[in-house]
Formats: C-alpha cells, sequence, structure tokens
C-alpha cells in the first residue's frame, strides 16, 4: 500500500527494489550462512542457482572470488548431489580467511591468484577435459569492471554452448545499490556485450523469478 496515496497499490517493481535496498544496505546479505561457513550471497540467488544446477547437470562449477568459502561449500554439496563425479574450482588471491572445513572437501580445488591470471583459464581447459558436461561459473570477485571484463574475456574460450555464467554484484554503482560506486560489473557486462554480442543469451527469466537478484543482467547462456 502507498502511505502516501492510501488505497493506492504500490507497483510490483518499485516493492521489489525497496526490499533489494532493505537487503542490501541494511547487510543481511553479509549474515548468510551455509553449514556455518559465511557465503555472503541472496538467499534468492541461491535458490535459483541450484535450480539452475538441477537443469544444467555440470560437471565442473568455476567460481572467482572464494573469501570464507561459504559458496563454494554450498556448490559442491548441492552439485555433487546433482552429479557425484562433479568438481568446484575455487579462486581468490587470499585464503586467510578460508574456512577449514571447506579445505577438507575433495570436490574443491582452491587456487590462490588472480581469477585473470593465465593458470586460471589453462586449469579450467584441463578440468573440462577430465571432467566431459556442462559448466557452471560465477564472478564474484573484484568488482571493478576493468578486472570483471578481464574476468569474463578469460572465460570467452573455455565455455562451451549451454554453458552457465552468471557475474554477480552488477547490482551496484545505483542498479539500484551502491550509486556512485562507479563502473562496476554491469558496466563490464555492457562492454562485453558491445564487443561479443552473439555469446550469451540473457536468461531474463531466472533473473525476475524471485523479485530480485544481486545479478541484474548476470544471468547468461553460453550460445
Amino acid at each position: 500500500m502507498d502511505t502516501n496515496h492510501p488505497g493506492r497499490l504500490v507497483a510490483a517493481d518499485d516493492v521489489a527494489e525497496r526490499f533489494h535496498r532493505w537487503y542490501y544496505d541494511n547487510g543481511v546479505w553479509e549474515t548468510v550462512r551455509f553449514l556455518g561457513v559465511p557465503c555472503l550471497k541472496s538467499v534468492m540467488d541461491l535458490w535459483n542457482y541450484q535450480e539452475i544446477l538441477f537443469e544444467l547437470k555440470p560437471s565442473l562449477i568455476v567460481e572467482f572470488g572464494t573469501r570464507h568459502g561459504g559458496s563454494a561449500l554450498y556448490f559442491s554439496m548441492i552439485g555433487q548431489g546433482i552429479n557425484p563425479l562433479l568438481r568446484v574450482l575455487t579462486v581468490d588471491i587470499e585464503d586467510h580467511l578460508l574456512d577449514p572445513q571447506v579445505s577438507r572437501v575433495p570436490a574443491i580445488e582452491f587456487m590462490k591468484c588472480s581469477s585473470t591470471d593465465s593458470a586460471v583459464a589453462a586449469r579450467i581447459a584441463e578440468l573440462r577435459n577430465s571432467l566431459p558436461g556442462p559448466m557452471f561459473a560465477i564472478l564474484d570477485s573484484d568488482h571493478r569492471q576493468p578486472h570483471v571484463l578481464q574476468e569474463m574475456l578469460s572465460l570467452r574460450n573455455v565455455m562451451r554452448s549451454g554453458d552457465y555464467l552468471v557475474v554477480e554484484d552488477s547490482n551496484i554503482n545505483g542498479h539500484p545499490v551502491l550509486p556512485g560506486w562507479g563502473p562496476g560489473p554491469f558496466e563490464a557486462i555492457v562492454e562485453y556485450v558491445r564487443q561479443f554480442p552473439d555469446d550469451y543469451v540473457r536468461d531474463e527469466a531466472r533473473e525476475h523469478k524471485f523479485g530480485f537478484t544481486f545479478a541484474p543482467a548476470g544471468f547468461l547462456r553460453r550460445a
């Protein structure tokens, strides 16, 4: 209900954006845990991801940005419930926050380096040769536009038709949170699509399914 105009219904999009801002600005996402490990994501997105994984049935999940490892743990447990042979490759420049229980999971491989290091793309190619099947990749490391764009470019030759890419945190820089951040993931997506308009199909149904997402325009299926 619009409190300024009693009796008038507030548009659904407006309600979703208000909730999005509340959820983000109040740091609710920073309190999200998976099996006790900080996950730092929207729970709506997490539910969306497990639905995507069930449909895709990947053999490899690639995550850029590990931090505590909660999402790597989540992806490994959900993914192996779908495909017992699934592997998770997670990459970060730091490991001091990585939860010890994540390091003990055989299905999770951690690389301590920049996600744009050529060794990462090389390792993905190796894993793809030994793990036939689709790949799910998710970008959640340095959120500056040049870095995210370089991540997307680094994946270009290792992703295949039907693979799935999620570019997270495209909601910053006013889309709709953190206005004034500066060019970030959203702008990286725009620039990548400008350069390679036929690489991905935007999955708008997934993007809008739960009302809002931390990855607007960032649910992408490789064409």
